[in-house]
């Protein structure tokens, strides 16, 4: 078993497209909706779509109460 080195606190912790769905709990054309709307920022590299974990996580609506 080979041990993960360290993560580079210089480097962001990103998510893909999918990733950010499955976490937002969404369709990915739910997550192109938010993107044009201002409403989840990411960042386009080449076709593809990136979202800073911590943004993704905030995004995600408050647990309704009991």
């Amino acid at each position: 078993m080979t041990a993960t080195p360290p993560r580079d606190p210089r480097i962001p912790d990103l998510v893909s497209l999918q990733e950010a769905a499955d976490i937002l709990g969404i369709s990915k054309q739910a997550v192109h909706k938010r993107i044009k709307a201002a409403q989840l920022v990411g960042a386009q590299v080449g076709s593809a779509w990136v979202f800073r974990r911590s943004v993704v996580e905030a995004a995600r609506p408050a647990p309704a109460p009991e």
